[in-house]
């Protein structure tokens, strides 16, 4: 409903409506809208955090797992943005910003655990600061979104691709150079990687 109406536009009125209770019984769960689009985004970026710990289990070479895992940044990130985004970013700008925040750091976490594995198997370099390099790849995913330098980007899918790519020639060894090239290949015989 959120990604339909907007932050803004959606009334606690219509979401008590939509599921048959009483606005009473719903502002007995949440003080007040801002806690209950917190909540909403707290689920959807610990949804996408599952997912990619999903394909942490299933894959064990880390540059796949960010190609996989990468599929649900895809879904974010090609999205057009919706009213719910720019509800967000123009009338709850410090929600907009603290969830930005938390997913931020269960990214971070996230692709460092995936870093270290490349490192042990000698695909990553070591002499990177990869704490940096992180913040920069997850400011470049925040910004396809939110930003006015993208808007003329009309396919957001090889945007999205083109930052992987982006992030991992940074930090590849020539083992990794290598399976990153390995990877390439074999995902442009999908939709991944058609485009670079």
């Amino acid at each position: 409903m959120f990604r339909i109406y907007g932050a803004k536009t959606l009334t606690m009125d219509d979401i008590a409506k939509e599921f048959s209770i009483s606005k009473k019984t719903l502002y007995q769960k949440y003080k007040n809208k801002e806690d209950l689009i917190h909540e909403v985004l707290e689920f959807i970026s610990n949804e996408a955090i599952d997912a990619v710990k999903e394909v942490q289990k299933k894959y064990d070479c880390p540059l796949e797992v960010l190609f996989v895992s990468g599929s649900r940044i895809d879904e974010i990130t090609c999205q057009e943005k919706n009213a719910f985004v720019f509800q967000l970013i123009k009338y709850y700008p410090d929600i907009f910003h603290a969830h930005q925040k938390s997913i931020s750091g269960k990214v971070s976490v996230t692709v460092k655990n995936n870093y270290e594995k490349g490192v042990e198997l000698g695909y990553f370099r070591t002499d990177v600061p990869i704490n940096l390099y992180i913040k920069f790849l997850i400011s470049l995913l925040f910004a396809v979104d939110a930003s006015p330098i993208f808007e003329d980007e009309k396919d957001k899918f090889s945007v999205s691709i083109a930052m992987k790519i982006f992030y991992l020639e940074a930090i590849v060894t020539d083992k990794g150079k290598k399976r990153l090239n390995e990877l390439r290949e074999k995902f442009q015989k999908t939709e991944f990687l058609k485009t670079i």
